[in-house]
């Protein structure tokens, strides 16, 4: 029996779950071109201007020496041109002079020769970091590194990568699979491209005669790459009544070919990624509950292009020298930089590379320009510089067909401010 005067508590006592220690990090321009650097930000109370990028390491002549600046009113940080010679650019539209404008996140801003990318939480040195195995990301991908690391202290057996089309989750899985171990052997599987009919004998194997034409026996991916890893890409894919086989093996690490009477164990970690909201289809009932819970071990979530513009231009330039388009500094418009900048990029690097391999057979000279990119892009979406117009707004819905969030992303902003927009019209 307890003995409750020797356990009473007062109510003050309980002190309850504590927080991890959070600094939430603090306001930043990331310089995206002519050099990547991170530049703490305040409301000042003078003008900022040439002195101020060259303390940074940032030389640019064509900034006046009081071209901007950043105010905060509700918590807000404002930027406005202080009357400067060649202008403040924000989000690819000019401001006009002494009118403040609140500072969204992710916003672009352009001062003479140098490109800036608007962080309110800015985590980190102010040095660009170093690819991520190789996935370049010199400031937006901090958190995913970080979390690679953490795999590394304590090794899942399996590991979820979510992200859209075209960011990179098979290179994060090489990534992943090296970082704890198991580079090799290593295998990759196109979920998708695997037909129903052979799904359990490719991945698992099976005894001779099993089927029809199986003279010989196989050994399967899986058992073929013990010891290593198994990326299996777009298991959103998977049919519904094939996502039991794969169970047996996230939950015992055992595989049983086809055709054969006991299953044997394997030491192989697997890693599986997909661009699907996986909870969403389980409560679709297109994916298994208990499936997803072995997947959960480890999450890495890869971010959209449009979520780091800040890495745009780095990686730019990495996929450029492999199409033969070198994206040199000095013969590149700061025009032509900001509008990468802009563009939604829906498939992501995947797309990006796709343009940068256009504008190397139409434009081969060294460095980046405008109306090549134009040529290949079209003209640019709507955008905003925190003040929506009514024309940019009718003018995204209708080329989104009316969907809003699809609007919001072709003008750059959140789905939110888009709707309060609209409530307000």
């Amino acid at each position: 029996m307890l003995d409750h005067s020797a356990t009473k508590l007062r109510t003050d006592d309980h002190r309850g779950p504590q927080r991890g220690s959070q600094t939430g990090g603090q306001a930043a321009l990331v310089a995206v071109f002519p050099r990547p650097v991170a530049i703490p930000v305040a409301a000042s109370a003078a003008p900022l201007g040439r002195d101020w990028l060259a303390e940074h390491g940032l030389a640019d002549s064509e900034v006046s020496a009081a071209h901007f600046q950043l105010s905060r009113a509700g918590g807000v940080l404002h930027v406005q041109d202080a009357g400067s010679r060649n202008g403040t650019w924000l989000d690819g539209q000019r401001l006009v002079p002494h009118q403040s404008v609140p500072l969204e996140r992710g916003a672009v801003l352009r001062v003479g020769l140098t490109a800036l990318v608007y962080r309110p939480d800015f985590e980190g040195p102010s040095a660009p970091s170093d690819p991520l195995g190789d996935l370049v990301g010199p400031f937006g991908l901090r958190a995913v590194a970080r979390d690679v690391a953490a795999l590394g202290r304590n090794p899942p057996p399996n590991v979820l990568v979510e992200g859209e089309t075209g960011t990179g989750k098979e290179l994060l899985a090489a990534t992943v699979a090296r970082v704890l171990g198991r580079a090799e052997p290593y295998a990759a599987v196109n979920v998708a491209g695997v037909a129903c009919g052979v799904f359990e004998s490719q991945l698992f194997g099976h005894v001779a005669g099993a089927f029809s034409g199986a003279q010989r026996a196989s050994k399967g991916i899986i058992a073929a790459h013990d010891g290593g890893a198994v990326f299996l890409d777009e298991i959103g894919e998977l049919p519904l009544d094939l996502q039991p086989r794969l169970l047996r093996l996230l939950e015992n690490r055992e595989v049983l070919p086809v055709g054969a009477q006991r299953p044997f164990k394997v030491n192989v970690l697997l890693i599986a990624a997909t661009n699907r909201d996986l909870e969403q289809m389980v409560e679709e009932g297109e994916f298994r509950r208990d499936l997803l819970a072995r997947l959960l071990l480890a999450r890495l979530q890869l971010p959209p292009l449009r979520e780091r513009r800040e890495d745009i231009f780095a990686i730019a330039q990495v996929l450029g020298s492999r199409t033969g388009l070198e994206l040199d500094v000095r013969p590149t418009e700061v025009e032509a930089v900001e509008r990468l900048l802009l563009e939604p990029w829906p498939s992501n690097v995947r797309e990006l590379g796709a343009t940068l391999a256009a504008l190397a057979s139409l434009d081969p000279s060294p460095g980046l320009r405008l109306w090549a990119l134009e040529k290949v892009l079209g003209r640019a979406r709507p955008s905003s510089t925190g003040l929506l117009s009514a024309e940019a707004v009718q003018a995204a819905l209708h080329a989104s067909g009316g969907n809003e969030t699809q609007a919001a992303r072709l003008l750059g902003v959140s789905r939110g401010k888009l709707r309060r927009f609209l409530d307000k019209a």
